[in-house]
């Protein structure tokens, strides 16, 4: 099998898993356009592969949005606090939605 051929595979299994085929689904495909099963195997892994680092950087990006929206949490409570100001919305607010944010990143991380 040529490494053109892989490709076309894997590519054309990455347009069904767009599509939201299951993994079988994308095997019986793959099957019917002619795909060796030793190569099926190898694309499943890929996909899975790819949709695993898909997620983690989207972890990561959540991550950092839920950091940043605690840090700017805590320093708008600190500072409404000693000019006497609201500090509800900042402090229940902003520190919800952070770690909403945060829970959500750290579960993509692990892959839940």
């Amino acid at each position: 099998m040529n490494p053109t051929q892989s490709n076309d595979y894997l590519h054309i299994a990455n347009s069904l898993q767009k599509q939201g085929l299951s993994y079988d689904q994308i095997s019986l495909q793959l099957r019917e356009q002619g795909a060796p099963d030793n190569l099926l195997q190898e694309i499943i892994q890929q996909l899975k592969t790819l949709r695993i680092t898909r997620k983690r950087n989207t972890g990561f990006a959540c991550c950092g949005i839920g950091v940043a929206l605690l840090i700017i949490g805590c320093m708008l409570t600190i500072l409404l606090y000693g000019s006497g100001g609201d500090i509800k919305l900042a402090m229940y607010g902003l520190t919800t939605i952070g770690v909403i944010f945060t829970l959500k990143g750290l579960a993509d991380i692990m892959g839940w």
